[in-house]
């Protein structure tokens, strides 16, 4: 065997710079940073674990099971939408923050591949978790959404032995929330007796997935396809860590479906008190009326309203043949007056750096328990990956995630 007296002084110098990090991980006053942090909600606000207010901007992607089989899958489109060189209308990358990834339910569709169904761990193994992963992998938070539109209250069993399932599978994912029942209807008096309805299953849903993940953030959609919140304000579901929601369209905003007034006072009622998140909102030029919008009668004020609540969204939707449609046929984003493909990709860069959270405090006990999971090769979601030390999620703790550490530690992140 040879002997390179170059190789042998690299060799000293990485040690050597190996153990600088080391001592400077120890003996640093500064704090240190994880990838992405716990949620949580104080009052009517979500703030991250320094307390900073987190305001999270992002795109909704359609049926999982429908993207997957007929669409190039969801991994394709999460890479799309958090493509940071994408130079397709006036910003010159994606900043999403947040993902919401629909389930529908397999009653709810006839024909569509890749459906949940109770007893299986297919769905959840081949395409929900590595889907959860990729999201993690780009630093975005992810929604799981069961995407009922009915009533909740046909639907309590399919809905709680889905929960059942979902629920202690992604506890100990710091990146996800639960979105309980997509849209409720449940219109069975006034707005008060339906949210009434909805809140008698929604609660029996927030007790269960409390049962098994007591962290996660999960959002509560209320009667009249998410557009009754008042009621909320006042008699809201019992727990904490719970978020509303909230879904506007053209026909709302621009008082075809009701007065604009009366569905901004819904939004802001339910924000003075509790915090909302607006799942669904989007335009295109059409001649259904509850999609037809601009961005002038519709768009910018609606996203200057979200903006002055301190409400976050996600934009409807990530598809060119689901409505309104962000992009065309060959992936590439709908721009102009009348479409919201750039438009979307543009307001999520203006508000890249507004209202982030933070990367997770990181005490120097934490850096105690990365040791103690050091060289590791069985991480994985039943271990939280290693308690969390395997934070590359490459199911080892190696020196890749020491450097992850050092990276946020020193501002690498933007």
């Amino acid at each position: 065997m040879g002997f390179s007296a170059r190789g042998h002084v690299e060799t000293i110098r990485t040690k050597c710079i190996k153990l600088a990090i080391v001592h400077i991980l120890i003996c640093s006053a500064m704090p240190l940073y994880g990838v992405i942090p716990w949620l949580h909600v104080e009052s009517n606000r979500i703030k991250d674990p320094n307390g900073t207010i987190v305001v999270l901007r992002g795109v909704s992607l359609i049926d999982l099971g429908f993207l997957e089989g007929w669409q190039g899958g969801a991994i394709n489109m999460i890479s799309r939408l958090t493509n940071k060189n994408d130079t397709q209308g006036n910003s010159p990358g994606w900043h999403t923050k947040i993902i919401r990834i629909p389930i529908c339910p397999a009653d709810s569709v006839s024909g569509w591949p890749h459906r949940w169904t109770p007893g299986s761990d297919s769905f959840y193994n081949v395409l929900l978790r590595p889907v959860i992963d990729y999201c993690a992998q780009k630093d975005a938070y992810a929604i799981i959404d069961w995407h009922y539109i009915a009533n909740t209250y046909d639907h309590v069993t399919t809905t709680h032995q889905f929960w059942q399932y979902m629920a202690p599978k992604f506890a100990n994912d710091s990146h996800v929330m639960f979105e309980l029942f997509n849209e409720p209807i449940n219109d069975v008096g006034n707005n008060s007796q339906d949210w009434a309805s909805v809140k008698s299953d929604m609660q029996q849903w927030v007790n269960l997935v409390r049962s098994y993940a007591p962290n996660n953030l999960i959002l509560v959609g209320g009667p009249q396809w998410c557009q009754i919140l008042a009621p909320q304000a006042s008699n809201p579901i019992d727990g904490d860590n719970i978020v509303y929601v909230s879904h506007i369209y053209p026909a709302h905003w621009l008082s075809i479906y009701g007065s604009q007034a009366w569905f901004k006072n819904q939004i802001m009622t339910c924000a003075a008190v509790h915090p909302v998140m607006m799942t669904e909102w989007g335009f295109t030029t059409t001649s259904e009326t509850l999609l037809n919008g601009t961005i002038s009668n519709y768009g910018q004020p609606l996203m200057d309203f979200r903006e002055d609540l301190g409400i976050g969204h996600t934009a409807w939707c990530a598809s060119h043949n689901w409505g309104p449609p962000m992009f065309w046929s060959n992936w590439t984003l709908r721009c102009g007056e009348g479409e919201m493909g750039c438009f979307t990709k543009d307001i999520l860069y203006q508000k890249r750096k507004d209202n982030q959270p933070g990367l997770g405090f990181i005490s120097f006990q934490d850096f105690t328990d990365l040791a103690a999971q050091w060289s590791r090769a069985d991480c994985g979601p039943s271990n939280a990956w290693c308690s969390n030390a395997d934070l590359d999620h490459d199911r080892s703790v190696l020196l890749d995630d020491l450097a992850e550490l050092v990276y946020y530690w020193l501002g690498g992140a933007e």
